[in-house]
């Protein structure tokens, strides 16, 4: 098992004056540095864009920052938007964050959400995304790994291109967000991990646990699926579990309700669900259902039987109090109460 924080780079004072998005991105910053000062293996923070509430809209800036102010932790994006970026610019990034980091870098990727604005700015076709990501991350792994890279595919072509500087890890570890068949066949037949979302309930992730890990296995990587399955879950531990629940209820019914609309307007406009989730699975109740929010006992029981569900993996936990503070103060009660009981402590 490892553990992470799932960052929140969440402003929930939008609606007020145009700085106070540089005190959540301030705020949010401390909350990864107290994670690294916990233990935490990993810190992973997600793309949104055109949106005032998410101010994670330049996740490489973000990392790179990140990186000046800890010294061990991972640092993940969950996860780069590919069809969205050019792949040579991605590379770049990826490098200078990994130099910056000294090699902490970790690379999620995905095609993109279901917000209909991303891929009309953008100028990216939905129904194209998942093969231009896959076209752009041969093109990105290719630049990391080696120097003079000509490219020809449908969507991007270069010759002769190197990019500086070079990442210090010889090989970036990369993750797939997807719960698509077609993801997961993926991700086990190139060597990725899998990024699975908050949402999804537990028999989902039973069966795609139990699809990738198999596939890893007629891959011909049987010991390559620990830890490079991911979770990320709703997260809030306090010493009584009303308080706990009553902090995260507001958070939790916000993401609902925005979900909510997402999938109306995807319906709307034909797109795909999100997440690939039935509208049902972004109930309130369903999401609680799901999360890990409780006092110490209940968080590391719930911890526990995500366990004996999907063996080993990493937990991405995802702080969900609009105050940041109490965040904090939630992940050192994790580290403190919670790990403590859980089984491979």
């Amino acid at each position: 098992m490892r553990y992470a924080l799932f960052a929140n780079f969440e402003n929930p004072l939008f609606g007020s004056a145009p700085g106070n998005a540089a005190h959540a991105i301030a705020e949010s910053m401390q909350t990864i540095v107290h994670a690294e000062r916990l233990g935490f293996d990993e810190a992973w923070v997600t793309e949104h864009h055109f949106n005032r509430f998410s101010v994670s809209s330049s996740l490489f800036a973000l990392l790179a920052h990140a990186a000046a102010k800890t010294e061990r932790i991972g640092l993940g994006t969950a996860a780069v938007l590919l069809p969205m970026h050019d792949p040579i610019r991605v590379a770049e990034d990826a490098a200078t964050v990994d130099a910056l980091s000294n090699g902490r870098l970790l690379l999620g990727v995905g095609r993109g959400g279901p917000f209909p604005d991303q891929f009309k700015h953008f100028h990216v076709s939905p129904d194209d995304s998942r093969a231009q990501m896959l076209e752009a991350l041969a093109l990105v792994q290719r630049l990391l790994a080696e120097e003079h890279v000509s490219f020809s595919g449908h969507w991007y072509q270069c010759e002769d291109v190197s990019v500086y500087p070079r990442a210090v890890q010889a090989r970036i570890p990369v993750w797939l967000a997807s719960v698509s068949p077609a993801g997961v066949a993926q991700a086990a037949q190139s060597g990725h991990g899998l990024m699975a979302p908050s949402p999804a309930p537990t028999q989902k992730l039973v069966e795609l646990v139990g699809a990738y890990r198999t596939a890893l296995v007629a891959a011909g990587r049987p010991d390559a699926g620990a830890g490079a399955f991911a979770v990320s879950r709703f997260f809030f531990c306090a010493a009584d579990r009303h308080r706990a629940i009553d902090a995260a209820v507001p958070f939790v019914r916000d993401f609902a309700r925005n979900m909510g609309a997402a999938i109306a307007l995807a319906a709307a406009r034909g797109g795909a669900l999100p997440f690939g989730q039935n509208p049902e699975a972004f109930d309130e109740e369903r999401i609680l259902a799901t999360s890990i929010i409780g006092d110490p006992a209940e968080c590391a029981d719930r911890v526990q039987a995500l366990r004996a569900a999907l063996g080993d993996f990493t937990l991405m936990l995802k702080p969900a109090a609009y105050d940041m503070q109490a965040n904090r103060e939630a992940l050192s009660l994790f580290a403190e109460q919670v790990r403590p009981r859980l089984a491979d402590n």
